[in-house]
């Protein structure tokens, strides 16, 4: 019988112990095609845990930030009228870096800026908090109802403004402007 030609052989498996492994230069190849994907990979995910931690400080510093200043707000609107001089508001100080004055119920409060604490401070019961402590710059600034800056007396005082900025651990800065209109009768 005459042997087929190659290509019409029937598919049948190598014979015994010439079985055919990878060579040298297919397993270098293979090795750095895989340390360049491993490689690329890590820079991708060292990239995207910088990302993630910038974020995530920023989130808390704005979290901090609107906490600071709606709590402050808060306790500015409760500034009451003088019982003693019912045009004035009962303000004992209102200078850049301190708000004090005596609330509706009676309590005096004292809002105090002194980078790096925001703190607020009640009379009874005594108690002192820190708003935030990444304050960079706060100022307190008193306006008449037609915008102008209002003069040393408390009648003529009509909004309170706390200008806040924060500063993150990574260096970012976040500012936010909080102005409260006094409107408390006695």
């Amino acid at each position: 019988m005459k042997p087929l030609p190659d290509s019409r052989r029937p598919n049948l498996p190598p014979p015994a112990g010439s079985q055919r492994g990878a060579t040298l230069l297919e397993l270098v190849m293979v090795i750095l095609i895989v340390g360049i994907l491993a490689a690329a990979g890590s820079i991708m995910l060292v990239k995207g845990v910088e990302a993630y931690s910038v974020t995530e400080e920023s989130i808390d510093t704005l979290s901090k930030l609107r906490y600071a200043t709606e709590r402050a707000a808060r306790e500015m609107r409760e500034v009451r009228r003088n019982p003693a001089t019912p045009t004035d508001y009962d303000i004992a100080t209102r200078t850049a870096g301190t708000f004090r004055f005596t609330k509706t119920d009676g309590t005096t409060v004292t809002l105090t800026a002194s980078p790096p604490l925001l703190t607020v401070a009640y009379s009874s019961p005594a108690v002192t908090a820190t708003l935030t402590d990444q304050v960079s710059s706060a100022a307190f600034s008193y306006f008449q109802a037609d915008g102008t800056t209002a003069a040393t007396g408390n009648a003529d005082i009509a909004f309170a403004e706390l200008n806040l900025t924060l500063t993150s651990a990574l260096g970012g800065n976040y500012s936010q402007r909080t102005r409260v209109a006094l409107r408390n009768r006695q």
